[in-house]
């Protein structure tokens, strides 16, 4: 069938992963609408404490390991909100106190817990989690979070609970923010990694403050507004960065063993979905970047193919890297446009085994066949890992850079029966690519490896404690398109190429099956 909106909330849309260092990340970490904060969307869906009450009950914590670090979790994110964290004798500390220890995941952070719980069970299942988040409430968090900071809670303990993909949200700040599908982000305009435990700027987005500070990739961050950042998780170290258009976030940076100051004015950045580019030589290729899986994104690309088409071009790079995902079924209509209207794109398998699994075509005829070669790196995800993987399994491109970011995973949205004001997005199956394989927490290795530097993603099996595994049946296998032998260095590369996308151009035009379809 056809790809088509079916029920009365579907997100599979981005990666939404807490801790995730991409552009849109989960539930308090969303960009709020002009003059509505985040804070007022939570604030308006009246939760209270309440809705900890019987979750942070020290018998049902105490129940069973899974419940305890859940409970664990449902603290820890309320306390790494406030650049606090809790240890196991009840204490609150600053993170000052913990600046030793490296707690950017979530899994990090529970190891401690876990072990006390199976070294010293007795002692564990005597913690009041409860008291901990009263000293919380009491002391740090203030009257107009406190609906923020339960839902915090909530989905800290779901993570681990259930699973790191299901959670709760206000329904208005659905409505209002994560389903407009516009590219404008307000941030300083950096996006973070790791390298050697320590957080660096992975990327510095064009025409932002971050460039006009000549910040580079690389830089080590070392504090935001003051804040120690080494033992906050990531999502909120990406949570500090953003804020509302106008004000100013200061920034203390490491570059070559000397400190730097630097004070950025938040801006909001427009991003381009869709650019092209034709690269003249013997051989002339198109470049076509997408940055996000958007409404009208496929009536983009059909453009941008048409001046790929004009230009006589021999070969097509598609730049996938960092593209977070977005729509489904324009992934689904923009892979049929190299492969054609009659080849599956990917299914969707659910976890209740009396539903059927269900087959999506994109519907357009194929308009490009000449060779592709697909750029992919850790920010790769969702959407894009689907058109990628695609394409490959369907013989009709290889995949150049890095593992992607693995989500395979699809999320439905209902009103949450204790408050209807707020959806759970629960985990209800996983998206498979016609080889049958799902690119849920593996990702998608490629067929070249190229590593730009060793700055991180934290994926999935690197953040939580339970992460989620597609299972996979009749799997088949993948011949390589690849002849490495065949390959020769591109004679008009430019110098100030980057090194992934010069070697897709090199393998463009060796391999064995990758123009037309089979």
């Amino acid at each position: 069938m056809l790809l088509s909106s079916r029920r009365f909330f579907l997100f599979s849309l981005s990666v939404a992963i807490l801790g995730g260092s991409l552009w849109w990340t989960r539930v308090h970490e969303k960009a709020p609408a002009p003059g509505k904060s985040t804070d007022l969307y939570w604030s308006e869906t009246g939760l209270d404490s309440y809705a900890l009450e019987d979750l942070l009950d020290t018998p049902t914590c105490s129940s069973s390991e899974r419940y305890f670090l859940a409970c664990a979790n449902a603290v820890l994110a309320v306390a790494n909100r406030y650049n606090l964290t809790v240890d196991q004798q009840g204490r609150v500390l600053s993170s000052k106190d913990a600046f030793a220890q490296d707690l950017s995941t979530e899994k990090k952070q529970l190891a401690a817990w876990k072990k006390f719980f199976n070294e010293n069970t007795s002692e564990a299942t005597r913690f009041s989690f409860m008291d901990v988040w009263k000293k919380l409430e009491n002391k740090h968090v203030p009257a107009n979070q406190k609906s923020l900071m339960v839902g915090t809670a909530l989905n800290g303990f779901i993570s681990v609970f259930r699973d790191p993909h299901t959670y709760l949200m206000p329904v208005a700040m659905f409505k209002e923010v994560v389903s407009r599908a516009d590219s404008r982000l307000t941030t300083a305009g950096v996006q973070v990694g790791r390298l050697n435990g320590n957080y660096v700027i992975r990327k510095v987005l064009p025409g932002s403050a971050a460039e006009r500070a000549e910040l580079r990739r690389g830089d080590l961050i070392l504090e935001i507004d003051g804040k120690n950042v080494h033992s906050l998780l990531q999502a909120r170290v990406t949570e500090l960065l953003k804020g509302e258009e106008g004000t100013k976030v200061s920034l203390l940076i490491q570059r070559d063993g000397h400190e730097i100051k630097k004070k950025l004015e938040r801006t909001e950045i427009i991003v381009a979905t869709l650019t092209t580019q034709i690269i003249d030589g013997i051989k002339p290729i198109g470049v076509i970047g997408l940055n996000k899986f958007a409404k009208g994104s496929c009536d983009k690309m059909k453009g941008a193919l048409d001046v790929v088409n004009k230009a006589h071009v021999r070969g097509l790079l598609l730049d996938l890297r960092d593209n977070p995902g977005g729509q489904m079924e324009e992934a689904a209509c923009i892979a049929s446009l190299f492969v054609g209207a009659d080849k599956k794109i990917f299914d969707i398998r659910y976890l209740d085994p009396t539903k059927k699994s269900e087959e999506y075509f994109g519907g357009e005829p194929q308009i490009f066949d000449k060779p592709v070669a697909v750029l992919i790196n850790a920010g790769s995800a969702s959407a894009a890992e689907i058109v990628a993987g695609a394409l490959r399994d369907l013989n009709r491109a290889v995949l150049v850079g890095e593992r992607t970011f693995g989500k395979g995973s699809f999320q439905e949205g209902e009103y949450w029966t204790q408050n209807k004001k707020i959806a759970l997005f629960e985990t209800k199956g996983f998206y498979y690519l016609p080889s049958g394989r799902s690119p849920q927490m593996k990702g998608l290795s490629p067929d070249v490896a190229v590593n730009f530097d060793m700055i991180s993603v934290d994926r999935e099996e690197d953040q939580f404690v339970n992460p989620l595994l597609a299972p996979e049946r009749h799997v088949r296998s993948l011949k390589s398109l690849i002849s490495s032998k065949d390959c020769l260095e591109s004679e008009d590369a430019t110098s100030n190429e980057d090194v992934q996308m010069k070697k897709a151009r090199q393998v463009l035009f060796c391999s064995k099956a990758i123009a037309g379809v089979n």
